[in-house]
C-alpha cells in the first residue's frame, strides 16, 4: 500500500473527527521522525511538562492506553472503562490520563476540548507504526532501533509527568495490555514498556495491571481470541479493574 492508501485507512478511524495526514506514522522510523520534528507534539509536551497541574481533587492516577478509534471515548475500550468508572463511589478521586503515541500523556480534562497546544475536539492522529503486527501486515519496514528510540522519547515525557506529580497522587495505576494471549512480554507492547521505562526514569512506582494470572484465566475460559480481540475491554478485565479501584479508593479515603 502507498501512503495515500494508508491514509484512507487511517481516516476511517476518525468518528466525526479529522485524522490529520501530517500526524500519521506507519513505521517505527516515521514515528521517531514525527516525535523529533512535529511542532504540535513538541508544544503539547511543553504544556504538560511546564504548565499543566492536575486537579486538586484527583488522588488516584489511572493510566490507560490510547485507542485506534479517535476520539478515544468512541472506542470499545473507553466505553467499557467509562462504564466501569460509573459504578464506583468517589469516581471524582480518579484521574484518568491517556498514554498516547505520539503525544505522551493526555489528561481527561482535555477530552473533547479546544485549547492551547492542541485541538482535542476535532483534530486527531493515527500512529500504528510501532506495532510489529500492523507494520508486517502492510509489508512495511520494521526497524527496531527506531521502535526503541521512540519508546525512549515517550518514556521521558511520561517520566517527567510522573516526577512532577509524584506527591499529588496517593496511588498510581496503569491498566494496559501487559502480556500477550500466550502470556509473553512483547517488544511492541508499547504502553507497558513506556510506563515501565518512565517509572524507572522518574523513580515513581506505578502498579501495572492486569496481572498475568487474570489474562491466563480469560484465555483458559474464553480462548486466546478473547484477549487478542478485547484486551483490557474484556468484561472480566474491567471487573478486575473495578474491584481494584474500589479497594484503592477505600485505602485513600481511610488514610486522608
Amino acid at each position: 500500500m502507498n501512503r495515500n492508501e494508508l491514509y484512507v485507512e487511517s481516516s476511517k478511524h476518525g468518528k466525526g473527527v479529522k485524522i490529520l495526514p501530517e500526524l500519521c506514522a506507519y513505521t517505527p522510523r516515521e514515528v521517531y521522525e514525527l516525535l523529533e520534528r512535529n511542532e504540535r507534539i513538541h508544544s503539547w509536551f511543553s504544556i504538560i511538562e511546564n504548565q499543566y497541574i492536575p486537579p486538586n481533587s484527583k488522588k488516584i492516577l489511572l493510566l490507560y492506553p490510547c485507542s485506534t478509534v479517535k476520539p478515544f471515548w468512541e472506542s470499545r475500550a473507553y466505553k467499557a472503562l467509562f462504564n466501569t468508572l460509573s459504578k464506583l463511589s468517589h469516581r471524582d478521586l480518579i484521574h484518568l490520563v491517556t498514554v498516547s503515541e505520539p503525544f505522551g500523556v493526555i489528561p481527561e480534562e482535555f477530552y473533547g476540548m479546544k485549547g492551547d497546544g492542541y485541538n482535542w475536539k476535532d483534530e486527531w492522529y493515527d500512529v500504528p507504526g510501532l506495532f510489529e503486527w500492523w507494520v508486517r501486515k502492510h509489508k512495511l519496514p520494521y526497524e527496531e532501533e527506531f521502535l526503541e528510540q521512540s519508546i525512549n522519547i515517550l518514556a521521558k515525557n511520561v517520566a517527567k509527568y510522573l516526577e512532577k506529580t509524584k506527591s499529588h497522587y496517593k496511588a498510581k495505576i496503569a491498566f494496559v495490555r501487559t502480556y500477550s494471549s500466550s502470556l509473553k512480554l512483547k517488544k511492541d507492547h508499547t504502553h507497558r514498556r513506556i510506563i515501565e521505562k518512565a517509572s524507572a526514569l522518574s523513580g515513581v512506582k506505578v502498579k501495572l495491571l492486569p496481572p498475568k494470572r487474570l489474562i491466563a484465566r480469560i484465555v483458559k475460559k474464553h480462548g486466546r481470541f478473547a484477549w487478542d480481540m478485547y484486551g483490557i475491554a474484556h468484561p472480566e478485565a474491567q471487573e478486575y479493574l473495578r474491584y481494584y479501584l474500589k479497594k484503592t479508593i477505600e485505602q485513600v479515603i481511610n488514610h486522608e
